[in-house]
C-alpha cells in the first residue's frame, strides 16, 4: 500500500508538471507584443566549469603520454637493449649497449628468425638480401653492405671466431633472405621454412597486440588519410554549394548518386573480399596470419553490410519517389534565408578546421599513449623490454570519453550558432535591411550558451560511451560459442543506436528553441519535445523526406570517399591492416559531410520551429502579424494538407475494403442460409423506414 500510494503520488507529480509546462507554453503573450531574442541570461553555468576541469584531465594525459610515450619504437622498433632503430638514444642506466646512435638503421633484425620471441633483436641498415648458409656468408654481407649482423661489439673480421646462438653475439645460420614488414626483417620467402618454424614466426607475428598493428598502419598511411579527408572535404563543399543553386537537378542527383555509388561500393567491396579471399587460400592453414585472416573477414562484414544497405536504400527511394517535389521546395525556402547570409556557407569550414584540428590532437595523444612505458631490464638476459604504466589503462577510457564528449560540443556549437543565425533572420519584420548575423550569433553563444551545449554534448556522450562498452565486448566475445549472448549485445547496441538518434533530434530542436527564447537546456528540450508532439503532421510532411535527402548526400560523399580509399589502400603493399584506416576514413568523411549539411538540416528545422511559434503566439490580426512570409506559409499549408488528404485516402481506402469484406461475407451468409432453407425477410416498421 505504501509504495503504491508513492507510486500514485509521483505520477501526479510528474502528470501535473507536465500540464504546468503546457499551460505555460499555450500561453500566448498580452497586447500582442512579442519580442523574442531579447532576453538573454547565462544557461547551466555549472556545467562549462566541469567541462573545463574535465579538459585540465585531458590535458595531463596528453603531458603524460608526451613525455613517456615514444612513437618511434612502434615504427622503427628497438632493439634488446632498449636502442629505437633510425634515432639517436640516451643510455638505460645499468644497461650495456644502450644510448647508440642508430640512426640510418631503421630495420629490427633477430637472431634466430624461427624464434623471434626469445631471440637477440639489433637495429641493422639492411635486411639480408640473399640466404647466408654460414658465417663466412654473414661477414661477406656485412662487409658489403655495412649492416652488421653480430653485437655491436663486434667488426665483421672476428666474426669468424665468435659464438653463434640465439642470444648472439652472432646469428645462427643459415640466415634467410629477409624483407621489411613493419620495420621488421621477416623471411621473404616462409614457404622454404618447415612448418615448425612457420609456426613459431606466424605465432609471433599474430601474439602482437592488433592495437599497436593497428596504430602502426594509421601512422604509416597518415598522409594517405589526410588527403582523402579533404577528398571528402571538397565533395561537400561542392554538394553543398550546388544544392544552394541547383535545388531541382541536386535532389535527383543526389539520389541516382546514392544509389550509385551505395551499388559500386557494393561491387567493389565484394570484388575485393573475393580477391582478398583467393589469395588467401592459396597460402597454407599454417602459415596464415591473424590480419590477413582479419581483412578478408572485414572485407566480407563490409559487403554484407553495404549489400543490405544498398537494397533498403533502393526500396526507400522507390517509395518516397513521389514526395520529392516538396523537398525540392523545402530546400528553395532554406535557400531564400541562406540568401540572406551567404557567409553562413562558410560556418563548416570552421568546423572542420576545429574538429580536424581536435582529431590530430586526439590521434597523435592516442599513438604516444600506445608507446607510453619505462625500460625494464630482464636480470636472466640483459634484455630490455617496455611495460605499460598502471594508469594508462584507465587513461585509455578518459582518452574515449574526451573524443566523444568534445566532439558533440563542437558540433553542437555550430548548430546552435546556425539556429541563431536564422531565428535572426525568421524574426525580422523588414529584411530588406537585414544583415548576416554570424558574429553577433557566435558572440550569443560565448556570452551565454557554452553551459547548454556542454550538456547537451554530455546527454549524447552518456549514449556513447555504453556503446562503445558493449562494441568492447563485443570484440572480446567473437569467438565466443554462445550465440544467445552475441544475440543480446546486438540487440542491445541497436537499441542505443536508435536511442542516440533520437536524443540528437531532440538535441537539435533544443539548441533551436534555446536560440529563440534563451532558457536554459533542459526547459528548452522540453518545449522542444511539446512542440514537435503538437505538430507531428507538419514535422513528418517537411523533415522527413528533407532528412532524408541529405542523409543520402552524405552517403554519397562516403560513398565515393571510401571508393577512393579501397583504390589507394589496395594497392599498398605496407599497409598490413588496410581495413581500419579505410573505415576510419569513412567515419571522418561522415564527420566532415555532417559539418557541411547540417546548415541545411538546422536551417529547415529552425524556419519550422520558428513557424510553429509564430503561428502559436501571432494569429495574423492588427497588432499580432505573423513573422513569415507568403510563401512559407502556402509551402507549410500545402505540406500539411498533402499529408492530410494522403492519410484520409488511406483511411477511405480502408473503409471501403472493409465494407466489401462485410458485403462478401453477408454474400456468404446468404448463400449458406438459402442451402438450409427459404430466406424469410423479417418485417420492417413503417416508421423506421421513414
Amino acid at each position: 500500500m505504501v509504495l503504491e500510494r508513492s507510486l500514485s503520488e509521483t505520477y501526479n507529480d510528474c502528470c501535473t508538471k507536465v500540464r504546468e509546462l503546457q499551460r505555460r507554453i499555450s500561453e500566448k503573450p498580452e497586447g500582442g507584443k512579442w519580442t523574442p531574442l531579447t532576453q538573454r541570461q547565462c544557461t547551466d553555468c555549472t556545467c562549462v566549469v566541469i567541462f573545463i576541469l574535465f579538459w585540465c584531465g585531458m590535458l595531463y594525459i596528453a603531458a603524460f603520454a608526451f613525455t613517456t610515450g615514444n612513437v618511434e619504437r612502434l615504427v622503427y622498433g628497438y632493439d634488446s637493449y632498449g636502442n629505437i632503430c633510425n634515432r639517436k638514444n640516451p643510455a638505460i642506466p645499468d644497461v650495456s649497449f644502450s644510448g647508440k646512435d642508430m640512426t640510418g638503421k631503421p630495420y629490427v633484425f633477430f637472431m634466430d628468425v624461427t624464434n623471434p620471441s626469445d631471440s637477440l633483436e639489433l637495429c641493422v641498415s639492411k635486411c639480408p638480401d640473399g640466404d647466408l648458409q654460414d658465417i663466412d656468408a654473414v661477414r661477406n654481407f656485412s662487409l658489403r653492405t655495412g649492416s652488421l649482423l653480430c653485437r655491436y661489439d663486434f667488426n665483421p673480421q672476428s666474426y669468424d671466431t665468435s659464438e653463434q646462438d640465439i642470444t648472439g653475439p652472432c646469428p645462427l645460420t643459415p640466415v634467410l633472405h629477409s624483407k621489411p614488414v613493419i620495420n621488421r626483417c621477416v623471411p621473404s620467402n616462409v614457404q622454404d621454412l618447415l612448418s615448425g618454424y612457420l609456426d613459431d614466426i606466424s605465432s609471433w607475428l599474430n601474439a602482437a597486440d592488433i592495437f599497436n598493428k593497428v596504430i602502426a598502419d594509421l601512422y604509416v598511411a597518415r598522409y594517405e588519410i589526410l588527403g582523402l579527408c579533404l577528398i571528402a572535404f571538397a565533395l561537400s563543399v561542392i554538394m553543398v554549394f550546388l544544392i544552394r543553386f541547383l535545388a531541382a537537378i541536386i535532389v535527383w542527383l543526389i539520389l541516382a548518386l546514392a544509389a550509385g555509388g551505395s551499388i559500386v561500393a557494393t561491387v567493389v567491396l565484394w570484388w575485393n573480399y573475393a580477391k582478398r579471399k583467393s589469395a588467401l587460400d592459396k597460402v597454407p592453414e599454417e602459415e596464415r596470419l591473424d590480419s590477413q585472416r582479419s581483412n578478408v573477414q572485414a572485407f566480407l562484414i563490409y559487403s554484407i553490410i553495404a549489400t543490405v544497405f544498398t537494397v533498403i536504400l533502393l526500396l526507400i527511394i522507390l517509395v518516397m519517389r513521389k514526395r520529392i517535389s516538396f523537398t525540392i521546395e523545402l530546400f528553395h525556402q532554406a535557400g531564400k534565408a541562406l540568401k540572406h547570409m551567404p557567409l553562413l556557407l562558410l560556418q563548416p569550414f570552421w568546423t572542420f578546421i576545429m574538429l580536424m584540428l581536435f582529431m590530430a590532437y586526439w590521434c597523435v595523444v592516442l599513438v604516444f599513449m600506445s608507446t607510453a612505458g619505462d625500460p625494464k631490464r630482464d636480470p636472466e638476459t640483459g634484455f630490455v623490454t617496455y611495460e605499460e604504466p598502471e594508469p594508462v589503462k584507465y587513461f585509455w577510457w578518459y582518452h574515449l570519453i574526451g573524443l566523444f564528449w568534445t566532439c558533440e560540443f563542437i558540433l553542437a556549437c555550430q548548430q546552435f550558432v546556425i539556429a541563431s543565425c536564422v531565428t535572426e533572420y525568421y524574426f525580422t519584420r523588414d529584411k530588406q535591411y537585414f544583415r548576416s548575423p554570424i558574429l553577433k550569433s557566435v558572440g550569443r553563444l560565448i556570452s551565454y550558451h557554452l553551459g547548454s551545449m556542454v550538456l547537451g554534448a554530455f546527454i549524447i556522450t552518456l549514449i556513447k560511451i555504453p556503446r562503445a562498452i558493449l562494441a568492447y565486448i563485443q570484440a572480446k566475445l567473437k569467438d565466443s560459442t554462445s550465440k544467445v549472448a552475441q544475440w543480446i549485445l546486438t540487440c542491445l547496441s541497436c537499441c542505443l543506436w536508435c536511442f542516440e538518434k533520437c536524443m540528437k533530434y531532440l538535441n537539435e530542436n533544443a539548441y533551436i528553441t534555446i536560440a529563440i527564447e534563451g532558457s536554459n537546456f533542459c526547459t528548452s528540450a522540453q518545449k522542444a519535445f511539446l512542440t514537435l508532439v503538437s505538430n507531428a503532421l507538419r514535422v513528418a510532411a517537411i523533415n522527413c523526406v528533407g532528412d532524408f535527402v541529405l542523409f543520402l548526400a552524405k552517403l554519397a560523399v562516403v560513398s565515393l570517399t571510401a571508393f577512393a580509399g579501397l583504390a589507394i589502400f589496395g594497392n599498398k603493399e605496407n599497409a598490413l591492416f588496410y581495413a581500419i584506416p579505410i573505415l576510419l576514413v569513412c567515419v571522418f568523411a561522415y564527420f566532415i559531410a555532417d559539418c557541411f549539411f547540417v546548415i541545411y538540416q538546422m536551417t529547415i528545422d529552425t524556419l519550422l520551429l520558428c513557424f510553429c511559434e509564430d503561428a502559436r503566439v501571432n494569429d495574423g490580426s492588427p497588432g499580432k502579424e505573423y513573422f513569415m512570409d507568403r510563401d512559407l506559409m502556402e509551402f507549410v499549408r500545402n505540406s500539411s494538407e498533402a499529408l492530410d488528404n494522403l492519410d484520409k485516402k488511406k483511411r477511405k481506402d480502408r473503409v471501403v475494403s472493409d465494407e466489401v469484406e462485410l458485403d462478401q461475407a453477408h454474400d456468404k451468409d446468404s448463400i449458406m442460409d438459402g442451402a438450409v432453407g427459404p430466406a424469410v425477410e423479417p418485417p420492417v416498421d413503417e416508421d423506421v423506414k421513414a
